[in-house]
């Protein structure tokens, strides 16, 4: 019971890490668009 426990904490803290590395890629993509747009504009 004890390890099915682990593993989901597990699961949810690994869920946590790859909604946060999204967001800085989502993040750093929107820089670099801005950035091309204050650019040619």
């Amino acid at each position: 019971m004890l390890i099915d426990k682990k593993k989901k904490d597990l699961n949810h803290e690994i869920k946590k890490e790859l909604e946060k590395s999204k967001l800085k890629v989502l993040t750093n993509e929107n820089d670099f668009l801005v950035k091309n747009l204050k650019k040619a504009g």
